[in-house]
């Protein structure tokens, strides 16, 4: 038994043995198969690398024999140059041509020599992991072209000297010469005042400019002529202008100076870099900065493809549209970033066969179609395609927009706006043909721009405000032919759908946003008590009661009219003031004449002009009459000066505010500071008077407020509530421009949005005294977020916007735009601040849910109908129990 189990073991054994020695001299044989492998790579490595080296070899050879050979020419041209030195000046000419000539030539070498020496790296990756590099210089061959470096003219490329004169000098060489054509600007730092590349270049056939350096812009604008370019191109076939530069248009401190949103006829800026008249032309990879005006302008230009381009500026920065397309045709713009303060993208008037894809947008306002309609004789916009692009934190995503009373009769059609995603946009999708950006526009007559044919489709991602797709057309032609396919936009918060709104257009809807109804009807503000009817009443005073004979004024209504007869000389003051509307002085004379009579009228029948009066009423009428006349904003340059102070402070009181750790007393602080902002109101003539007389400090207004308790004080309840950080959701209806809503407001906001709260502001439609309006709030904020949205670190993805429908400084909460009704259908407090809105009006009224009234009585009249004194303090808090 044991011997046959030692032979089954052997036999094993030996099996084992003669399988292991087959694996080993396999293993052998691969491995001698591999390094033969090897072998044979570094072979024909080293045989490559030898025949690299002797052709830089042969090359080099060929480079010094060129550069004897050019040597040589040289000497003999300086020896005809001294026998010739004495002949006629035209001989001169003639020997700078040749001197020319001469340099043109070392260029030539000097390139070849660079090509010749270019770097590259081969890897080889053995088959065992392990591999080696092989550096080798192998020639770049280049067909012949001339070359122009301007630092060959004379540029110091210093950042300080003026190189103007080297460029232009440089260019008006390249344009003379003949074939194919290199202008290069090498790496450094070119300060530059305007320079014109103007053509024809009758013998050039390709125009190449290397912008590698980093342009400057000259501060000096008395250099500039209105509407031209800093940098421009014109009138030139095949240019390519690539490299990696930049164009710094230095625009901050040319800025100030932009009254474009105020006055028509203002002295426009420079552009950064403006093409005009240009064929087949091509720019990619160069970064535009900060410039004056626009980025890019492109006019009467065909075959254009602009990619890989960087732009920008700051969100505030005004009319730095990205790029801008007017009277051209076939144009390509794609794979760009834009961040400005404008337009990403603007398309003018006359524009054919443009196709804008793969934009990153934000800051900015968003890609544009106008404004279009302004001027008579304008060109139709058609074959317009928006693809695949992304917006972001933008006033708007698509918008069109042409003006009212448009001169001439022209068209946009046929245009497509596909597979955008949109994130915290403003307005995603909007068409407006009543546009106007200044303050002086009446609208007599509808738009006579024709819009049809236009497709959104595949448009998705969030909308910062309630309305996401808003469509209002003209009258006098409505929009036909306007589709939504796979149209899906939510709020920011995602807690409720996003709706939209159509005027005067005919639309198709497939699988689009929902609720598209008109905005125009007022409702009732949806947290007040009901019944409203019989409960209540807007204005806080009772200007008359049952018993007052109905023919003669109270005596109340008598305090009121003088009250409005005394504020007459400082409204015709700023009325005359106004430089948006023509003959100012004399329609501020109407003015005054007109609203005085009817002040006038009251006093001796209070029922007439649709009374008896009230300061609702009384605030009407003077604004209808103010409208009447062209004067829509006459508090305009003085809010735009008071919000420019107020932000520049911003940041200082924020930090102040978060510097205090007790919840409590930075609660009061905030308060204080509302108090504080709120006296800044250039409405009343009180504090008029007293600014005009010795200023105010913000920041002192907070520390000499009246002393507490005020003539209603009910902060120690509210500081209760306060603590348990239990509201969901805030409406605050806002008052005054300047230090109001940016230094007191909008920090009260930010510690609530802090808490977790979703805060909705709801601000005036159009303008009235010194109230901030919808659009300017908007401006307001982007303007006060940094690069990532945020609030002075506080995330505001829960901050939304609405506007209230309301005109007035008094407001009727029985007459709200349906945007806030939708919107604050759910808060759990009312916030209505400031005198007109939370104490002239709804100091009684009575809601759903907690309210909040504050603001300073700056009028005798309400101090003394409260029993408290001028400059006093209202913070009536009501708390409703479930």
């Amino acid at each position: 038994m044991s011997m046959r189990i030692k032979a089954v073991v052997d036999k094993f054994v030996q099996e084992l043995k003669e399988a292991l020695d087959a694996d080993i001299q396999d293993r052998i044989m691969k491995e001698r198969e591999m390094q033969s492998y090897i072998q044979e790579r570094e072979r024909e490595v080293a045989e490559r690398e030898a025949a690299w080296k002797a052709e830089l070899s042969r090359r080099e050879a060929e480079i010094a024999r060129q550069e004897a050979r050019l040597k040589m020419e040289k000497e003999n041209l300086e020896k005809e140059k001294s026998v010739l030195m004495g002949t006629a000046s035209n001989q001169d000419n003639q020997d700078g041509a040749l001197e020319i000539t001469v340099s043109e030539r070392g260029l030539e070498l000097a390139q070849s020599r660079e090509n010749m020496e270019a770097i590259l790296t081969y890897n080889h990756q053995r088959a065992d992991g392990q591999g080696f590099e092989v550096e080798a210089r192998r020639p770049i061959l280049h067909p012949s072209s001339l070359l122009f470096d301007v630092k060959r003219f004379g540029a110091r490329a210093d950042g300080r000297t003026d190189d103007s004169k080297a460029f232009i000098a440089a260019w008006k060489e390249a344009c003379r010469a003949t074939g194919k054509v290199k202008l290069l600007v090498p790496k450094g730092v070119y300060l530059i005042g305007p320079v014109k590349f103007a053509g024809p270049c009758k013998n050039v056939s390709s125009l190449t400019v290397y912008m590698k350096g980093y342009l400057k812009a000259t501060a000096k604008l008395s250099r500039y002529g209105s509407g031209t370019g800093w940098v421009e191109f014109g009138w030139l076939e095949r240019l390519t202008l690539t490299g990696g530069g930049t164009f710094d248009g230095q625009g901050a401190k040319a800025w100030p100076y932009n009254n474009c949103t105020t006055d028509s006829k203002c002295k426009l800026l420079p552009t950064n870099v403006k093409f005009v008249a240009m064929n087949q032309t091509v720019v990619q990879g160069i970064t535009s900065l900060n410039s004056k005006f626009f980025h890019i302008a492109l006019v009467e230009c065909k075959n254009f493809k602009g990619t890989e381009i960087k732009i920008s500026a700051p969100a505030d920065s005004p009319n730095t549209d990205g790029i801008h397309v007017e009277r051209s045709s076939n144009v390509c713009i794609s794979r760009s970033l834009i961040g400005t303060g404008d337009d990403c993208i603007s398309i003018g008037q006359g524009n054919s066969q443009v196709t804008i894809t793969r934009i990153r947008c934000g800051p900015g306002h968003g890609i544009s179609v106008g404004s279009l309609g302004r001027y008579e004789n304008e060109g139709d916009v058609s074959g317009l395609v928006v693809r695949d692009c992304a917006i972001s934190g933008t006033m708007n995503g698509i918008r069109i927009k042409t003006w009212a009373n448009s001169p001439g009769s022209s068209a946009a059609t046929n245009m497509t706006f596909e597979n955008i995603v949109m994130k915290n946009v403003t307005n995603p999708i909007i068409i407006d043909q009543s546009y106007c950006p200044f303050s002086s526009c009446i609208s007599t007559e509808p738009s006579k721009v024709k819009l049809s044919d236009i497709y959104f489709k595949q448009i998705r991602g969030t909308s910062s405000s309630a309305v996401a797709v808003a469509l209002e057309c003209s009258e006098g032609i409505p929009c036909q032919n306007i589709f939504l396919e796979n149209v899906h936009l939510e709020l920011s918060t995602g807690e409720k759908q996003a709706t939209s709104s159509c005027k005067n257009v005919r639309a198709r809807l497939s699988s689009a946003q929902k609720s598209m109804e008109s905005e125009s009807e007022m409702v009732a503000f949806p947290l007040l008590l009901t019944p409203i009817e019989s409960n209540y009443r807007a204005c806080t005073i009772p200007y008359r009661f049952p018993s007052d004979n109905p023919k003669k004024p109270t005596p109340t209504e008598l305090q009121w009219i003088d009250l409005f007869l005394n504020s007459i000389p400082s409204f015709k003051k700023r009325a005359e003031s106004d430089t948006t509307v023509p003959d100012a002085p004399v329609r501020a004379e109407k003015f005054a004449q007109r609203y005085g009579d009817v002040l006038e009228d009251f006093k001796k029948d209070p029922e007439s002009h649709g009374g008896p009066p009230d300061c609702i009423l009384l605030c009407r009428l003077r604004e209808i009459i103010l409208r009447e006349l062209g004067f829509i904003d006459i508090f305009k340059r003085v809010k735009d000066e008071e919000n420019a102070k107020a932000i520049s402070l911003f940041k200082d009181v924020v930090q102040l505010n978060d510097a205090i750790k007790d919840d409590s007393k930075r609660l009061e602080n905030l308060v204080r500071g509302i108090f504080a902002g709120n006296i800044f109101d250039l409405g009343s003539a009180e504090l008029a008077e007293v600014f005009s007389k010795d200023g105010m400090s913000f920041l002192a207004s907070c520390q000499n407020l009246v002393p507490r308790p005020w003539v209603i004080d009910d902060l120690d309840a509210f500081k209760v509530k306060w603590s348990k950080k239990s509201w969901k959701k805030v409406v605050i209806f806002v008052d005054n421009s300047g230090a109001d809503i940016i230094l007191g407001i909008l920090p009260f906001a930010r510690e609530l949005l802090r808490h977790g709260t979703q805060v909705v502001l709801a601000a005036n439609d159009m303008p009235s005294i010194n109230d901030v309006t919808y659009t300017e709030l908007i401006e307001i904020i982007a303007k006060l977020k940094d690069e990532n949205g945020q609030l002075m670190g506080v995330d505001t993805s829960n901050l939304l916007i609405a506007n209230s429908g309301n005109d007035l400084p008094v407001i009727d909460l029985t007459r709200v735009s349906q945007m806030l009704a939708y919107l604050a259908s759910d808060a759990d407090l009312v916030v209505l601040e400031g005198m007109g809105r939370g104490i002239e009006t709804n100091l009684y009224a009575q809601f759903k849910c907690d309210s909040l009234k504050i603001g300073m009585v700056k009028h005798p009249e309400v101090a003394q109908f409260l029993g408290g004194r001028l400059y006093d303090c209202v913070f009536k808090y009501n708390e409703v129990v479930s």
